[in-house]
């Protein structure tokens, strides 16, 4: 019955977005690949969850690097599952109350670079991870590879492309992001997400500025605020906080519940923050306690709306996520408050 409810109202309210820049200036096959794309992760059976799992990655060219870009690529948890909670936090907040408050979008988040080869149409794609103050592509790593589609005459850059699994993930075949008229079965969760975005008009954005203001532990809980964020004098930074009023006659584990990963319940402390790339931050403790700083350490600081509702529903809620790129599972997120106006309160 849950997923039925899911599936109706998921239709008419829930959407993930593929937005397709113009195609400006020579890249791969003369394209400009900057943007965001919906495509469809294919495993192997026996996976938990869907095994046609919806997936998206952003594309950002880096600067001064013509024709290599910076990628992040998300997979969403089962959009049935999470859209009661996404539609109750955005029309009827007091159902929250009931069904619980949504903190589970997203599976699995990675940070590549992506990298032209000498065979074109063929782009290298190494993780990326912290090393001291910097974000570097590891180049020793097992690349996956964006391969291509060599046709012309496409709706957008990576229709029609395919990024394949390193060999050493056994259950990831491929990423493939489909035709627009073919045939192949891609899955509930991609035919779902892609026609309600062209139904309702949702977008999903990478924001590449830093975004001050209040977050919140979960998605519409609006007395939780757990994350302090702040700019002054071009410099900027992260605050945490324990909430007393929701930690006090709570079991540990209750609380750790309430995030979406449990690492958040209790941090606690200052940091300053950098940006060694555009979109990219790091965390440096300034006034933190040892498990804050041992948790926070080599985390990639993301601002991703990654249901952008701003004119469709005029909601503007952004996703602040702190991503370990060594355990794309193992990631921190945090809800900007709906009022904080993209970061302008």
């Amino acid at each position: 019955m849950r997923r039925i409810i899911g599936l109706t109202v998921v239709l008419t309210f829930l959407s993930a977005c593929s937005t397709f820049n113009e195609w400006r200036r020579p890249a791969s096959f003369g394209r400009d690949l900057s943007g965001t794309y919906l495509g469809v992760a294919d495993y192997k059976f026996g996976r938990k969850g869907p095994n046609k799992a919806a997936t998206r990655i952003y594309l950002n060219e880096v600067e001064g690097e013509r024709g290599s870009y910076h990628a992040v690529l998300l997979e969403y948890v089962n959009l049935l599952d999470m859209a009661p909670e996404y539609v109750a936090a955005a029309k009827a907040p007091a159902i929250n109350k009931v069904i619980g408050y949504l903190k589970n979008i997203t599976r699995k988040i990675s940070v590549y670079k992506v990298i032209p080869t000498e065979v074109d149409g063929t782009l290298n794609m190494f993780p990326m991870h912290v090393a001291g103050n910097d974000i570097v592509a590891n180049m020793d790593s097992i690349a996956r590879k964006l391969v291509l589609n060599k046709n012309k005459g496409l709706k957008h850059p990576l229709e029609g492309a395919r990024i394949t699994g390193p060999s050493n993930e056994k259950k990831f075949q491929e990423i493939f992001f489909p035709m627009k008229d073919d045939k192949k079965h891609n899955g509930i969760q991609y035919s779902l997400a892609n026609f309600i975005y062209t139904k309702v008009g949702l977008d999903s954005t990478w924001r590449k500025s830093f975004l001050p203001g209040p977050y919140l532990s979960a998605y519409g809980r609006l007395n939780d605020e757990v994350l302090t964020l702040s700019s002054q004098d071009n410099k900027h930074f992260y605050e945490f906080k324990i909430n007393l009023a929701m930690s006090t006659d709570r079991s540990k584990r209750r609380r750790e519940r309430m995030f979406t990963n449990k690492k958040s319940a209790f941090l606690k402390g200052k940091f300053d923050v950098i940006e060694p790339h555009d979109g990219m931050f790091l965390a440096i403790p300034t006034e933190a306690e040892t498990q804050t700083k041992n948790i926070m350490e080599g985390r990639i600081g993301l601002f991703i709306d990654i249901f952008d509702a701003t004119e469709a529903l005029n909601q503007d809620v952004v996703e602040l996520v702190l991503v370990d790129p060594a355990h794309p599972e193992d990631f921190l997120m945090y809800y900007e408050h709906p009022d904080n106006g993209n970061g302008e309160q």
